[in-house]
């Protein structure tokens, strides 16, 4: 089942400049690529981001719904801030 942060989240994401093309690029190279669960509650499994210092979580988000994935520039920027 989709949520309304997926719609959301494509929303925000296909409202970017040049957006549409990088996903028309994308979506070409997956034309042969089919991939159907063998169950459907499978088709909703969700991640997440997690920033760990040894045992200790220094950032965590759970993505809400597919689609609603932490900023992967941000996460780089808080990894490497951990880091230093």
């Amino acid at each position: 089942m989709i949520r309304p942060a997926t719609a959301f989240r494509f929303k925000d994401r296909f409202s970017q400049p040049g957006s549409m093309k990088s996903l028309f690029e994308v979506l070409g190279k997956w034309k042969d690529a089919v991939y159907i669960p063998p169950k459907i509650e499978q088709s909703t499994n969700h991640g997440g981001t997690f920033i760990f210092r040894d045992d200790e979580v220094l950032f965590a988000h759970y993505d809400e719904s597919p689609g609603t994935h932490y900023d992967p520039i941000e996460a780089a920027k808080l990894a490497i801030e951990a880091a230093n």
